[in-house]
């Protein structure tokens, strides 16, 4: 080999990141172990981002990612990935921890932060949201007219969020220890929260909705994470402390709250999605080592381990299951597609 060649060569080896290099090998480069019969691609790869929610736009176009990050202008809360050219984006910074994702009846997105003042952040016509947008926290000034806090919404931890079939009520979860549920009559704009005996009871001041739980006597949680519409109507809760999948039916001035799935190995649910085609509730555990979980109403198979990230953000489209890697040890956060093999690629 010429020296000119060797000496090129040489120089990329060294410069190039140990991910990028293991890719190459037979060895494992994101770390994820997978169950037999799934299999594993990387979609995106980030820095320093927190990836952590997904909500899939209407259209089908735009894959959203919130992202557990401060507020600095070169770090986002929001990112998108073009599901048609696989580009990343960087739509939003400025927030505080963004986590709670998803697409309101109206077709708006919502995004809360997952602080003990956190509020959701409304973004109408989110597809056509320009790049690299602004939000000045303190003074609650916005770079665009489509980006507004949704105070009506409650201030407190906002991390679980589901909305009901028919559209006319959002559910959220103060994410807190001891933290409880709330319900908004979205035409109304009406708060109300879940009290000790299963009733809604009207929250007067939504910036002061902590105070006023305590006051009804509020339910309260073992840390209250994510929340999904099942399609029966009933809204399933990850309690993250107790390692319970809880599910709340909404009786209109009353509901009931039972648990769903208790498992052992399944420590600190975090994330769930409901996944239509193969009629599962997918689960992920930010113990360690962090696991995700397909439940099919009977039991419970781990399809992905990661000993060194947290899995993050499940979301299944069509034939594939998307997650994110978040605060990896031995390299940059990632956004992975997840699929199951067919029997032509398997052989059999």
């Amino acid at each position: 080999m010429p020296l000119r060649r060797f000496c090129t060569l040489f120089f990329l080896l060294l410069t190039m990141p140990l991910w990028t290099l293991l890719a190459g090998c037979n060895m494992n480069p994101t770390g994820l172990q997978m169950s037999p019969g799934w299999d594993q691609r990387s979609v995106a790869v980030w820095r320093h981002l927190q990836p952590d929610m997904m909500a899939l736009s209407p259209s089908g176009k735009w894959l959203y990612i919130s992202c557990e990050t401060f507020p600095d202008t070169n770090v986002p809360s929001l990112v998108a990935i073009n599901m048609q050219s696989a580009r990343e984006n960087y739509l939003l910074s400025g927030l505080i921890r963004a986590d709670a994702l998803k697409f309101a009846p109206d077709g708006s997105l919502w995004m809360g932060e997952d602080i003990p003042n956190g509020l959701i952040w409304r973004i109408a016509d989110i597809d056509k949201l320009p790049l690299e947008q602004m939000v000045d926290r303190p003074s609650m000034n916005t770079s665009n007219d489509s980006i507004a806090p949704f105070r009506v919404a409650g201030t407190f931890a906002h991390v679980g969020l589901s909305f009901s079939q028919d559209g006319h009520y959002a559910y959220m979860a103060d994410a807190e220890k001891g933290g409880s549920i709330y319900r908004l009559e979205l035409a109304g704009r009406n708060l109300s929260v879940l009290d000790a005996s299963m009733r809604w009871r009207a929250i007067s001041d939504a910036s002061d909705a902590r105070a006023e739980a305590r006051r009804w006597h509020a339910a309260s949680f073992g840390q209250l994470e994510d929340m999904e519409t099942l399609p029966d109507g009933r809204i399933v809760m990850a309690e993250n402390k107790t390692g319970k999948v809880l599910v709340l039916t909404d009786h209109g001035s009353k509901a009931s709250i039972e648990t769903l799935l208790q498992d052992a190995r399944i420590t600190h649910p975090d994330n769930l999605a409901w996944d239509k085609k193969r009629h599962l509730l997918w689960i992920t555990d930010d113990g360690e080592p962090s696991t995700l979980w397909a439940w099919d109403g009977h039991q419970a198979r781990r399809i992905a381990l990661h000993k060194k990230a947290k899995i993050t953000g499940v979301l299944p489209i069509g034939d594939n299951v998307f997650i994110n890697l978040q605060a990896r040890k031995s390299g940059p956060d990632l956004t992975m597609r997840l699929f199951e093999h067919h029997a032509e690629e398997t052989g059999s």
